[in-house]
């Protein structure tokens, strides 16, 4: 284990061998196909055809012994996001979804519905703690999971109700959006604000409040 910056985030050597090992088998049998990865290709930008990769999501859970740490690989194709899966080996939750819809292992998943003041919810990224200062006037039932694919999987499978990724490393949210949009959550991407919800009211919310902390 290293530190990749100097924002303590870091990096394993299981993280290089696991992506080196899915940029392999991608180039063999996708050649057409351009990558976007966390540890090797992340100045690349997402294509009309590629593959979003992150090795290890939550490398900090991870070094330190916490189950709670993902895999994570999108595909676009002809400019859409088509398939996604998300591995959550220390839960044994295998996520994926593609045109017929999400699944945990192997089971049809959706979202799920609670009043607003019920809501759990989950945000990370720039100016996050503002952001869920002003949500404490719908629900104060904010968590920090410390992994994208964690959160976006359990908003997926109504574990949780939310979440919005502030930052825009792709590869922490586009597999993420795409379960939950196939699961049935109302999606939003844009610079900022990459975000899954239980309905579009919540959504709406999300957005609402992430806007205002951006003035604060």
């Amino acid at each position: 284990v290293h530190q990749k910056d100097d924002k303590g985030d870091l990096v394993t050597n299981i993280d290089l061998e696991i992506e080196k090992y899915l940029i392999r088998e991608i180039n063999e049998n996708y050649p057409n196909f351009d990558i976007v990865s966390e540890e090797f290709n992340s100045k690349n930008k997402m294509t009309d055809n590629c593959f979003i990769i992150d090795p290890i999501d939550g490398t900090v859970n991870f070094a330190n012994g916490l189950p709670l740490w993902g895999i994570q690989i999108a595909c676009r194709k002809n400019g859409k996001t088509i398939a996604s899966i998300i591995d959550l080996p220390k839960l044994n939750e295998f996520y994926y979804a593609d045109g017929t819809g999400a699944y945990l292992n192997d089971k049809k998943i959706s979202v799920r519905e609670v009043p607003i003041k019920n809501a759990l919810y989950a945000m990370t990224g720039h100016n996050a703690i503002n952001t869920i200062a002003k949500m404490h006037s719908y629900s104060r039932n904010h968590r920090t999971l410390g992994a994208s694919s964690v959160e976006f999987a359990f908003v997926a499978s109504g574990k949780m109700h939310g979440y919005n990724y502030r930052s825009e490393k792709s590869w922490n949210y586009e597999p993420g959006l795409f379960l939950c949009k196939m699961a049935g959550a109302k999606t939003k991407s844009k610079p900022g604000f990459h975000a899954a919800a239980m309905n579009q009211e919540f959504l709406d919310i999300l957005e609402k409040e992430t806007a205002l902390s951006d003035l604060s």
